[in-house]
């Protein structure tokens, strides 16, 4: 059998149902496609609109400030948006000086070099680390992952408001503090700005549950390297998937173009 439809292109903005994340998209004809057609995924395209911080994923920065022999435990949360270094810099400190403060000194936020070199001018591209410094009293602590998931009855005891260990919400998939001690000055790792590094295509239409994708989904019918930084556009060419028949896995459709 000749397909009289070899190519089909499914643009989100005319989706019949949902939204341009998840939808459901409606052909303008109905397609016949015969036994053993396989369909290929040749072009996947969108724009990378996806913020630096979200309050959905990481916008919480957990701090352990000191004074003395007091502790005090803070949780510290970023305003969403896409920064760049710089901006991103100036947020952080405002944030840090915000409500909450336990310390009497106040926090500077620089970009520095992995050398230690401090940026106050220029958006160099060495300079993509933070070095925090308290001037005028205290000192700070700023929590792993790992720490903060194993140390909740400090956390609350420290006067830390209750949290999900499960679901952090972390700014350490943007930026980590690996020195684990109270001081003055910190020196982060260097600087992720891209939050979002994959997307996978889910289709349950389609990859017939016959994938395992992290977190054991078994939708997704491609994955998306996202190398590219906040408004450039996203790319993937030549995928093949494959349509399979829910009660016999040895038949497949025809080649199809999608």
């Amino acid at each position: 059998m000749t397909l009289a439809v070899r190519k089909i292109f499914i643009d989100s903005r005319f989706l019949a149902l949902g939204d341009s994340s998840s939808f459901d998209y409606e052909l303008p004809e109905v397609l016949e496609l015969p036994k053993d057609t396989v369909a290929f995924v040749t072009e996947f395209t969108t724009v990378a609109s996806w913020d630096t911080v979200s309050a959905s994923r990481n916008n919480q920065l957990y701090v352990v400030e000191n004074v003395g022999a007091v502790y005090h435990a803070r949780t510290v949360t970023l305003p969403s948006g896409a920064y760049d270094s710089e901006t991103l810099r100036v947020v952080v400190e405002n944030a840090l000086n915000g409500a909450g403060k336990f310390v009497t000194g106040n926090y500077s936020v620089q970009r520095s070099s992995s050398a230690g070199t401090v940026n106050t001018a220029s958006l160099g591209a060495a300079f993509r680390y933070f070095t925090i410094t308290i001037s005028g009293g205290g000192s700070c602590y700023f929590a792993t992952d790992p720490w903060m998931k194993k140390n909740i009855p400090a956390w609350i005891m420290y006067g830390g408001v209750a949290y999900d260990p499960l679901n952090l919400k972390s700014t350490n998939e943007l930026f980590q503090f690996p020195t684990e001690v109270f001081s003055s000055n910190h020196t982060s790792s260097f600087i992720d700005l891209r939050s979002t590094h994959t997307l996978f295509i889910h289709s349950p239409s389609f990859g017939n549950y016959s994938c395992v994708a992290p977190r054991g989904v078994r939708t997704a019918i491609a994955k998306i390297p996202c190398d590219v930084a906040y408004g450039g556009g996203v790319t993937l060419r030549t995928f093949r998937f494959k349509l399979r028949l829910h009660r016999c896995w040895e038949h497949y459709l025809e080649d199809v173009n999608v």
